[in-house]
This record gives structure tokens, C-alpha cells and sequence, in this order.
């Protein structure tokens, strides 16, 4: 999954997952809270299946938190003929969506933010940073 792609929510907090990432993600995938960020992380099926186990091979007296953050906050998604699914409220009011919304392709999973979010986020990068992590990876 990559690239950004603009959608809406509609009155009852639907969304319009776009062809291309309905393709890749399948017809049923997962979305959860994001940590360290503002948005909603989307999952495949698999790739959810394959974290959950990893998590559940740690201690739960290290991972009881992690567990209560991301199991509590999962929803299984499948979208509709139309491409369009349910963003569950309490996700909505985490990640702070309101009517525009921009999902961002990130090779594997795909983050949904609200767009004004999304924009001031980039407008305040720190290009240095990016430019230190290109030169690490020889870019």
C-alpha cells in the first residue's frame, strides 16, 4: 500500500476506502488506534493476525497496556459494494476525524487522518530529520 488518497465521512462516520487499497487490504481488514500519533492504523487481516501473536509471545505483565490500547480499540472493517465501511466512533474521536479524511499508504498498512491533521503535520516536519535517516539508508 502506498501513496495518499482523500475520502469524506459522512453523517454516520462512513468512509470510501478507495479500489486500489480495498484490493490490497481484502474484504475484511482491521483498524485500530495508532500509537504515537493522532490517526487509525489499518491492518490486513494477516499482518493483524501476525502483530497479535507476536505481542502474545511477550510477558502480559510487559504487554498489558499495549494489549489494552491496540485489542481495545480493533475493529474488523468490511466495506460495502461501494467501497464505503463504518469508522466506529470512538476511533473517529481519538484520531480527531471530522469530514475529510486522508488515507496514507505505508508499504504493508495504511494510517487514516483527519486531513487538517494530516496537512499541519507535514507543514511542521522536520526536514533535517528525514534528510539524517535518508543518509543512514543510503538514499
Amino acid at each position: 500500500m502506498r501513496g495518499e488518497f482523500k475520502s469524506t465521512l459522512d453523517a454516520k462516520g462512513r468512509m470510501n476506502f478507495p479500489v486500489k487499497l480495498r484490493e490490497e487490504l481484502g474484504s475484511v481488514f482491521m483498524i485500530s488506534k495508532t500509537i504515537g500519533a493522532p490517526c487509525i492504523k489499518i491492518y490486513k487481516t494477516e499482518d493483524w493476525e501476525q502483530l497479535v501473536a507476536r505481542i502474545r509471545e511477550m510477558p502480559q505483565t510487559k504487554t498489558a497496556d499495549l494489549q489494552r490500547f491496540l485489542f481495545g480499540s480493533a475493529f474488523d472493517i468490511e466495506p460495502d459494494k461501494q467501497g464505503r465501511a463504518l469508522i466506529p466512533a470512538p476511533l473517529r474521536e481519538y484520531a480527531g476525524l471530522t469530514t475529510d479524511v486522508v488515507i496514507v499508504g505505508l508499504e504493508g498498512r495504511a494510517e487514516i487522518w483527519d486531513k487538517e491533521k494530516w496537512d499541519a503535520i507535514n507543514s511542521t516536519r522536520d526536514e533535517q530529520s528525514l534528510v539524517d535517516v535518508a543518509m543512514e539508508l543510503g538514499l
